[in-house]
């Protein structure tokens, strides 16, 4: 990934800066002394410092959940947003050359908000995160002096170059859709109130009501879900279809009930369905 990354930068800088090809090379080294005393010819190196999230956009939903048409819900986490931190540098005989290197750079990299499609990878060809390229921000790369100390060689002016990408290292999980939800209620006493022998509180009891909460789906290739209503005949509960023709239903007790398929107020079909079952969906 990053070495993609570096082979991207490479052919962007050399693609828009203003000099003859093989005028200028590209380094990625580290620009240590007995690196920088070696070169024979102008040289632009972009030394990778520092890797980290951007935590700027991590939201605050890190998971996606995409229903499918079987009924199951693929879920996956969100990518992480990396930021790869290089420092640019200009290596020539001349100071002024120097500069001159690193302007042009800087100009040429402005103009480049986002890494363009034909350099990007091939994993980030599809993406729908683009490659973000950031020069000069006003952070600072933390004891630039001490970096240099330990690269054993003099100052030098540079550049920051942030390039922000997507990590997706996660697989996608699925699973099936919850159809059934039993809600169980008991009324809380004593052993004593209860009739039980002292001492016989966490005798687990037999509940005194259960109630179930329904999740289905309207499958129809005629009737849009916006049309579409359901009736409990049961209990007389009028229930509204989402956008997806998905429906819920709430407070039935174990047993038979008998639901209308309606659309303006015609019905299209009854059926009878049993709490709990394995399946709750209707085709219209």
């Amino acid at each position: 990934m990053i070495s993609e990354i570096d082979t991207a930068l490479r052919e962007l800088l050399l693609r828009e800066l203003p000099l003859r090809k093989g005028e200028v090379e590209i380094s990625f080294d580290q620009p240590k002394r007995q690196w920088s005393s070696q070169l024979n010819r102008p040289t632009l190196n972009l030394y990778l410092v520092d890797i980290k999230e951007n935590l700027e956009f991590r939201g605050s939903e890190q998971l996606s959940r995409e229903k499918n048409e079987d009924g199951t819900v693929t879920i996956r986490r969100n990518p992480v947003r990396m930021d790869l931190i290089y420092l640019i540098t200009g290596w020539t005989r001349e100071i002024q050359d120097e500069h001159h290197l690193l302007s042009i750079a800087m100009l040429a990299l402005l103009r480049t908000p986002f890494l363009p499609q034909d350099l990007l990878p091939e994993g980030y060809k599809n993406s729908n995160l683009p490659v973000r390229i950031e020069i000069a921000q006003a952070d600072a790369i933390a004891s630039v002096t001490d970096l240099w100390s330990t690269l054993d060689n003099e100052l030098h002016p540079g550049l920051r170059l942030t390039v922000t990408l997507a990590v997706d290292p996660y697989k996608p999980e699925i699973i099936r859709r919850v159809l059934t939800t039993e809600w169980r209620f008991l009324q809380a006493g004593s052993a004593e109130q209860d009739g039980l022998p002292a001492g016989a509180d966490q005798i687990e009891k037999a509940p005194d009501r259960n109630f179930f909460l329904i999740n289905g789906r309207v499958l129809s290739q005629k009737f849009s879900p916006a049309v579409l209503t359901l009736a409990v005949k049961n209990t007389g509960q009028i229930v509204q279809l989402n956008s997806q023709g998905e429906y819920h239903i709430t407070g039935l007790q174990e047993g038979e009930y008998t639901i209308d398929v309606l659309a303006a107020d015609r019905v299209l079909k009854e059926l009878k369905i049993h709490v709990p079952s394995t399946d709750y969906d209707i085709q219209v």
